[in-house]
């Protein structure tokens, strides 16, 4: 087709938006129909030309696309999934377990804490059902000192559902990526589990084995007041222009 030779100018794994697409197209077949460089890059989506990163923005598909991210969990993990979504079977939670983390780690986690983040009006609920129907010691929204005071192997951190966080329509329930690397950098509690000067690394290894939506990841990161910081530790080839950041 007439808009493959793109394929010459794109550089693998930068992102780009969908005017510059234009602007790259227009170079090389001037005077089209507006709509006809849409339909280019529609179908070069739809033929695995390009992929989607984000509303607007994509990147030169590799030939072996990068596997979707699928938490592991734990089987205490998937049992208190199943516990509270049959209790509540219209509540909005996400479940997240520390280690997780130990696949990005060099210093693993060996004592895990298993966190249900949950809509806030039902909190109270979700507290009180998870510490009479498990054996686990439940705490609800601890500050770092209280979780280092209070630490049992295998407990459960109840904490309030950031709105705008980004979910898996399909499993609802799952963490996705782009939550967990916000979450990580902005929750005391967890700060302490890991090395923070690790951050950087587990960022580009996340990168480098699974889609991220950078978008995504920006606006949920903006929600939670942290959105210039986090920009600064993404890849260079995935970063959104306007933020213009260098990693120092």
């Amino acid at each position: 087709m007439w808009y493959s030779s793109i394929i010459n100018v794109l550089q693998e794994g930068q992102s780009y938006r969908r005017s510059d697409l234009i602007s790259l197209l227009k170079q090389g077949h001037r005077g089209l129909n507006e709509n006809t460089y849409g339909w280019a890059i529609g179908n070069m989506l739809k033929v695995g030309i390009l992929q989607r990163t984000g509303w607007g923005y994509y990147v030169l598909a590799k030939k072996e696309q990068k596997p979707p991210y699928v938490p592991p969990y734990s089987v205490e993990s998937q049992t208190i999934r199943f516990l509270v979504s049959n209790q509540f079977p219209q509540l909005g939670f996400t479940i997240f377990e520390t280690t997780l983390l130990n696949e990005f780690l060099n210093h693993l986690i060996a004592k895990n804490t298993v966190y249900v983040q949950t809509e806030r009006r039902f909190f109270n609920e979700v507290f009180d059902f998870l510490k009479w129907n498990t054996d686990r010691f439940v705490l609800y929204r601890p500050s770092a000192k209280q979780y280092s005071l209070y630490f049992r192997t295998n407990m459960i951190v109840v904490q309030d559902w950031i709105s705008e966080a980004p979910l898996n329509p399909k499993v609802p329930h799952d963490i996705t990526m782009e939550k967990m690397l916000v979450d990580i950098y902005c929750e005391r509690d967890r700060t302490i589990l890991y090395n923070t000067a690790e951050y950087p690394d587990i960022v580009w290894d996340v990168y480098d084995r699974y889609p991220v939506d950078t978008v995504r990841l920006l606006r949920y990161a903006r929600r939670r007041h942290r959105e210039a910081e986090i920009a600064e530790y993404i890849p260079e080839q995935y970063r959104i222009k306007k933020f213009n950041c260098h990693v120092h």
